[in-house]
Formats: C-alpha cells, sequence, structure tokens
C-alpha cells in the first residue's frame, strides 16, 4: 500500500538486468553454501574415528 504514494522512479533496463543477476547470483552463493555447510558431518572426522 506504501508504493501509491512513492514516486514512480522508471530504472533502466541494463541497470535492471545487472541488479536481477546480481541478486540471482548471491542467492545462488547462499544456496552453495548451505548444502555445503549441511553435508559436513556434525563432529569433525578426527573424533568419529577414535
Amino acid at each position: 500500500m506504501l508504493t501509491r504514494y512513492l514516486p514512480k522512479v522508471e530504472i533502466p533496463v541494463p541497470l535492471r538486468l545487472l541488479g536481477r543477476f546480481l541478486l540471482g547470483l548471491a542467492i545462488g552463493v547462499l544456496f552453495h553454501y548451505m548444502l555445503y555447510r549441511f553435508s559436513l558431518p556434525v563432529q569433525p572426522f578426527i573424533y568419529v574415528a577414535f
């Protein structure tokens, strides 16, 4: 509802595409890191071995 009171700002298409690309890149890096962290064991290997 707040967008009704804000002025309409036209963003150039290349800048919009760059913003979407950077947002997608950030989301991809975040998910990649989360999958990497979930695949690691809870305890380090040295403690599990003994």
